[in-house]
């Protein structure tokens, strides 16, 4: 109401529009997701990276190619974060690549940074907001993570089978096949019984806890009591996904241990190791090797690794085992260093996403 003197009263007064609360939380929640991330990559380009590699030594090294050769090893290092991605497809069936590729890129910018079952917790995350189960969610981690560490195994060996066939091997080289060999396919027998046979399950699983429980004590600590019912129902809910999804695992994973020989390949080439002093068996192997080391929780793994390997393969030449050096480093940038901006982007189109079906839930 107005008087007469067409002064407002303070009962018509109308306060200005404030935004509302969810949409002011909303862009709280974005931008402490992009914060989020722009710490992560600084945390890990200014304090992890430089603790872990020699800037001036990368620059260098990165001077001496010439243009295609740093798009070359660019494009081999995405072909190796896309056949991630696949092998997460492969663990979780009705997962799509790019879901796949989403999900592993982005957990692999948090595994630099935090201890590994971050990593997972993240992907498991991921896998809920794609439509997938708790259950679902889970069993594709532990799977994932399950072939994942086999295939660091199996590229070793990979690489040992084909060197000894090329001939460039000794006896010893035949006798560390052998033995590494029957242990890996021993384990594996073991697995794929526990998630085929209820029965094995249960005998693996008390044997297991026997085994927990008589260690645990002797730090004088209290055993757990569910490890046999944990075995089991690990084997039961791997089983379908095995029986549905098994060969695309198997392929899958072999596909991304090939695709780091093949970023091996292209950094030994490009930093003048030729294939008269590292064969293309041996390039295999070769990557292999660094990928389990790269598994490794030890610190100064990259000279161990440039030793190791230069004694495996034979190398005696100091400008051989120079080169060797600058490969294993531009290994490390394709393979560890280029997964971070990849693994960024994915995430913010990731919180992108989610943000605006939930936005589409609520108006709906």
């Amino acid at each position: 109401m107005s008087d007469q003197g067409g002064v407002t009263s303070g009962d018509d007064y109308v306060a200005p529009a404030s935004p509302p609360p969810r949409r002011i939380r909303n862009r709280i929640l974005k931008f402490v997701g992009i914060l989020v991330v722009v710490a992560l990559l600084y945390y890990s380009l200014f304090v992890l990276l430089p603790s872990e590699l020699d800037w001036a030594t990368v620059w260098a090294d990165l001077q001496a190619l010439t243009g295609g050769q740093i798009a070359a090893l660019v494009a081999s290092g995405l072909l190796a974060i896309v056949a991630l991605g696949w092998t997460s497809k492969a663990s979780l069936p009705g997962l799509s690549l790019y879901q796949g590729t989403e999900s592993s890129a982005t957990s692999q910018l948090s595994a630099f940074v935090f201890p590994p079952p971050a990593d997972m917790a993240i992907r498991f995350a991921m896998y809920r907001t794609y439509g997938f189960s708790d259950e679902q969610s889970a069993v594709a981690v532990l799977i994932a993570m399950v072939a994942r560490y086999a295939m660091v195994v199996v590229m070793p060996l990979i690489g040992m089978a084909l060197v000894i066939i090329a001939g460039l091997a000794d006896w010893s080289a035949l006798w560390w096949f052998l033995g590494i060999g029957t242990v890996f396919g021993l384990l594996l027998w073991v697995v794929l019984r526990v998630v085929h046979s209820d029965a094995a399950a249960h005998r693996v699983g008390a044997w297991l806890q026997r085994v927990a429980a008589r260690v645990i004590h002797w730090f004088h600590r209290t055993p757990p009591t569910d490890l046999e019912d944990s075995v089991v129902d690990f084997g039961r809910r791997t089983q379908n996904t095995l029986d549905r999804n098994g060969r695309s695992l198997v392929i899958s994973n072999v596909g991304w241990g090939l695709s780091n020989a093949l970023v091996m390949l292209l950094c030994l080439r490009f930093s003048s190791v030729s294939s008269d002093s590292v064969p293309l068996a041996a390039v295999v192997l070769t990557a292999g090797l660094m990928m389990a080391i790269n598994m490794l929780p030890i610190p100064g793994k990259d000279a161990l690794a440039v030793s190791w390997i230069a004694t495996i393969l034979g190398l005696t030449s100091s400008t051989d085992i120079s080169n060797l050096g600058t490969a294993m480093l531009l290994y490390r940038l394709v393979t560890w260093i280029l997964p971070m901006p990849v693994g960024a982007v994915f995430f913010l189109l990731w919180r992108s996403r989610v943000r605006r079906n939930k936005a589409a839930e609520t108006a709906a």
